[in-house]
C-alpha cells in the first residue's frame, strides 16, 4: 500500500470516529532504541567480502493521539540515527564500516488498546535522511558524506505492541513501554560494505533495492486531554 493511500485511510478513520463520539487526546514524549539494519541482495550475495554486523540506532521525539475506547489513530515526528554496521574480509585483511543516516520519522498507526492498557498498533512510516555519514576501519580508513547515493526519502511498514499504564490514578500521567518493529516498503538506495554506489551498473548489473529494517523499544510519557476514565484504556 503506497504511503498517500495510508495516510488517507488513518485520516478518514479519524474524523468518522469524531462524529461519533467525543475523542481522547494523547501527547508523549518518546525515545527508541533500535536494532538497525539495510538489507541489499547484493551484499547478502557478496560472501566473505562484505556482510551484516549489528548495528544500532536511536531516535527522540513527540506523538500525538486520538482514542475513543480501545480504538485510536496517532503520529510522531522523531529524530535520529538509523546505522547499518558491516564487516568483511578483502586480501586477508579484515575491515569494519558504518553507514550512519540521520533521519526524521513521521509514524502514522492505528492502535488498538484494552482497559488494562495493553495495546497493538500497525501503520507506516515516512523516514527522510537528512544526511549519510559512510566510515571504515582497518583496511584503507575512511570517513565520507555519501548523502547523495541515498535516497531522499524511503517509507516502511510498521508493527508493534505494549502498554500504557497511569503512574497515579489522579493524574492524567501515563507509562508508555513497547516493541516495534519495521520494514522497508521503498527503496533508500545507498553504499555498499565498501563504499562504493549500489546503483553502478558496472558493479553491480543486475540491481537490487536496499530494504531499511529495524527492531526495538518504545519508552514514553503519555499525558492524556479531556479522556474518561472508562474511556482511557487504563
Amino acid at each position: 500500500m503506497h504511503m498517500k493511500s495510508i495516510i488517507f485511510t488513518l485520516l478518514f478513520s479519524a474524523i468518522s470516529i469524531s462524529f461519533t463520539a467525543q475523542i481522547g487526546l494523547d501527547i508523549t514524549a518518546k525515545g527508541q532504541f533500535n536494532s538497525t539494519w539495510l538489507f541489499n541482495q547484493n551484499i547478502s550475495d557478496d560472501g566473505a567480502e562484505q556482510d551484516y554486523a549489528p548495528g544500532w540506532g536511536s531516535h527522540y521525539g513527540l506523538g500525538f493521539g486520538m482514542r475513543l475506547g480501545f480504538f485510536g489513530i496517532g503520529m510522531e515526528t522523531n529524530f535520529g540515527k538509523h546505522n547499518a554496521e558491516y564487516s568483511g574480509v578483502i586480501a586477508n585483511q579484515d575491515y569494519a564500516s558504518t553507514v550512519a543516516l540521520s533521519t526524521f520519522q513521521l509514524p502514522l498507526f492505528l492502535r488498538f488498546q484494552n482497559k488494562g492498557g495493553v495495546y497493538f498498533e500497525m501503520g507506516a512510516q515516512y523516514n527522510r535522511i537528512r544526511k549519510a555519514l559512510y566510515t571504515r576501519e582497518n583496511l584503507l580508513p575512511v570517513s565520507s558524506d555519501v548523502s547523495g547515493d541515498y535516497a531522499k526519502s524511503y517509507s516502511t511498514a510498521l508493527i508493534g505492541f505494549g502498554i500504557n499504564r497511569k503512574i497515579l490514578k489522579s493524574v492524567p500521567l501515563g507509562f508508555v513501554f513497547g516493541v516495534r518493529l519495521q520494514y522497508g516498503i521503498k527503496d533508500a538506495r545507498g553504499v555498499d560494505a565498501d563504499g562504493l554506489p549500489l546503483d553502478n551498473s558496472l558493479i553491480y548489473p543486475n540491481y537490487a533495492k536496499t530494504r531499511a529494517a529495524s527492531a526495538g523499544i518504545n519508552i514514553g510519557l503519555m499525558y492524556t486531554i479531556d479522556t474518561k476514565e472508562k474511556e482511557s484504556g487504563y
